[in-house]
């Protein structure tokens, strides 16, 4: 028996105490706003920049709060799992990302946060850019050349070294044997 069919498959739900503290985190900060923005109305020395700002965070963190709160309400199930065959996160798209397409595997840092990026075939990437926010990351790498897909594990219970590492593992065990020895590609003929 190979070491790909000892893999068990994976589904990987959102963590309630996370929600919960990101749910906390934003409705302290949404009321700390909301409080500065109402009690700065009445101060002699306070800008009006000052007061939009507190306005701006108000609905910012309000926003943020409610996308916690309705998260923890509908995330009763997995979003995103990971057999022998392929990766799927339902939060990109309902469809699997086969680890014979998959190019590398890496981890990426923007500033506090990581993510784990998947580096494949441009075709397959152009049809998981997610939401506004990751088609921004895409078309930055894209000016980067590198055509990949960013898989963020912030809310589930799975942290993001642990996510990088199991996703290295099913992927290795995922691949053909052939795969990791590169062959050369045929140069196109020339069209007459």
């Amino acid at each position: 028996m190979s070491e790909s069919q000892n893999l068990p498959n994976l589904a990987i739900g959102y963590s309630r105490a996370r929600l919960l503290t990101l749910f906390g985190g934003s409705g302290l900060l949404t009321l700390l706003f909301a409080g500065l923005a109402f009690t700065w109305q009445e101060g002699k020395n306070i800008t009006s920049f000052q007061v939009a700002a507190c306005y701006v965070g108000a609905v910012f963190f309000g926003l943020a709060t409610c996308r916690m709160l309705w998260r923890l309400f509908s995330a009763r199930q997995p979003v995103v799992f990971i057999s022998r065959v392929g990766i799927r996160d339902t939060r990109l798209a309902g469809e699997t990302i086969a680890w014979s397409a998959v190019r590398k595997i890496m981890l990426w840092e923007q500033r506090t946060q990581k993510f784990v990026v998947l580096k494949v075939d441009p075709l397959i990437a152009e049809r998981f850019s997610g939401g506004f926010a990751t088609q921004a990351l895409v078309l930055m790498n894209k000016a980067l050349g590198a055509d990949s897909v960013i898989v963020k594990a912030g809310g589930l219970t799975m942290d993001t070294e642990t996510l990088l590492e199991t996703c290295k593992q099913y992927w290795g065990a995922g691949r053909p044997a052939h795969a990791d020895h590169s062959v050369p590609e045929p140069a196109p003929e020339p069209v007459s």
